[in-house]
């Protein structure tokens, strides 16, 4: 038997040696009561009270000495043979008190331990076999002090008597002592089945507490389940399928969420770009539980197309002096250049700090994602976290960022369209401003066309009325001459 399975019998045999030790125990006091009994018929008070009582006082000092041990099995079975050998003197040499011996053998037989009958068996053979010769040889040379050792009441105890007797005990050893291998054998199946039903029980119950909690969605209370155990074994299996299923769809649900929310401040914020840039960055920091964040726009004015930070949320003072950023331009201006998200978890020194109540510190993550539509960059979005993002809080930010980069598109156009309707508006007023001094114009010209017709026609008529007074003149001169 191995150390691990004697530990786990161990309980059970103890209470196995308890209740056989209770059973030899009452056995010894009843002996040690049978020897004062008989002491009163055979006057044998010194034998009864000295024998019995060094006998009980044997037993009990080395149960107590010896605690926790199992030497006072042994012991047990050598007083049951001493006061056997007691009895046999009490009552003078009634050979057949060696019975008490066999009554011994029965109780012996309840530890279940064959060892237990040496020491008995060694003591009667040898108490036998001594005592016998002893007394035989009394008779045998008429020797009267030998004839009264009080051994047997016959005669004389020849070697073939002594051997029935022997081979008596030998044989009711024997019996005793194959009964206990077999009901000790058959205990450590009874007690290995016991326990592996225990241990069953223990394991089923622990499968059904972790069964709650797994109904209860909580994958991450640990439990020492029985990995042999097929029924634990597809419990773990079970809770691991369920525990990624449950991280998908919460990792589904904080996308999904947060795009819904993104299309609604899109919806709110569509026609307006500053407002669009600024509450989008806002809420992405809010969402995701970052800490600050920027939103640069692509621009152009002329052949030069540059980045400036049009919104910011939580965004270092210093870092919105340098508003424009040239392509390929430091992380942001190369990941518009690349058209690819830059992830970093070892930030530069002084690269961007985080403020707060109690000061700055570096971040501990940075990402610069790209917000585009086929291919073309409308923007790039700057956040900074202190700590580690996860990959799927980086795939939101890929897919928040297409459906920005169509909302930025058309915040573009909406503001480049309200652009051209204020400048259409702008020259319209101008044009009637135009078109009023033309007209005042043209009324102050055909004021002045009327006084010159109407001064021409002055001229004319004096040129007339200067004619006629000509004309008479010059009938009056040759009318004269």
């Amino acid at each position: 038997m191995t150390a691990i399975a004697k530990e786990k019998f161990k309980p059970y045999f103890d209470e196995i040696y308890r209740r056989a030790d209770r059973v030899t125990e009452i056995t010894i006091g009843g002996y040690f009561l049978f020897g004062l009994f008989l002491a009163f018929f055979y006057d044998t008070w010194l034998v009864g009270l000295g024998v019995g009582s060094l006998s009980l006082i044997l037993y009990f000092g080395v149960k107590f000495l010896l605690r926790g041990k199992y030497v006072h099995h042994y012991v047990g079975s050598l007083v049951v043979a001493i006061f056997m050998a007691q009895f046999i003197y009490q009552m003078h040499g009634l050979f057949e008190m060696h019975f008490t011996a066999f009554v011994a053998v029965i109780v012996l037989m309840a530890y279940q331990n064959y060892k237990v009958f040496i020491p008995a068996t060694i003591f009667i053979v040898m108490h036998h076999g001594i005592f016998a010769y002893i007394q035989y040889l009394g008779f045998v040379n008429n020797e009267e002090t030998y004839q009264s050792v009080y051994f047997t009441q016959l005669d004389y105890m020849d070697l073939q008597t002594f051997l029935f007797h022997v081979g008596l005990v030998a044989v009711a050893v024997v019996i005793a002592a194959s009964y206990s291998i077999y009901t000790r054998n058959r205990s450590k199946f009874l007690i290995q089945k016991m326990i592996e039903s225990e241990e069953q029980a223990d394991i089923t119950k622990t499968n059904i507490l972790f069964a709650k909690e797994i109904a209860n969605s909580n994958y991450d209370k640990e439990f020492d389940l029985n990995e042999e155990d097929p029924l634990s074994s597809a419990l773990m299996d079970m809770r691991e399928s369920l525990k990624k299923s449950s991280i998908r769809e919460e990792q589904e649900r904080f996308t999904n969420k947060g795009l819904a929310e993104l299309s609604n401040i899109i919806r709110d914020n569509g026609s307006n770009l500053k407002d669009l840039t600024y509450e989008v960055i806002e809420f992405l920091v809010k969402y995701m539980k970052l800490n600050q964040g920027g939103f640069f726009i692509v621009k152009e004015e002329g052949d030069d197309t540059f980045l400036e930070l049009e919104g910011c949320y939580a965004y270092d003072r210093r870092k919105k002096i340098n508003k424009k950023i040239q392509p390929g331009e430091g992380l942001v201006g190369q990941s518009y250049q690349e058209k690819d998200s830059i992830y970093l978890t070892e930030v530069p020194e002084n690269y961007i700090n985080i403020k707060s109540g109690l000061g700055d510190a570096n971040p501990r993550s940075i990402i610069i994602t790209p917000v585009k539509r086929d291919e073309y960059i409308e923007g790039i979005m700057e956040l900074a976290s202190f700590r580690v993002l996860k990959e799927y809080e980086r795939d939101f930010l890929e897919k928040a960022g297409e459906s920005i980069a169509v909302a930025l598109n058309t915040a573009k156009v909406n503001q480049k369209t309200t652009e051209l309707y204020q400048q259409s508006q702008q020259q319209t007023e101008e044009m009637r401003a135009q078109e009023e001094e033309m007209r005042q114009n043209m009324e102050e010209l055909s004021a002045t066309q009327e006084e010159m017709q109407r001064t021409q026609k002055d001229y004319e008529k004096m040129l007339v009325d200067a004619q006629n007074e000509n004309e008479e003149l010059r009938k009056q001169l040759a009318s004269k001459l």
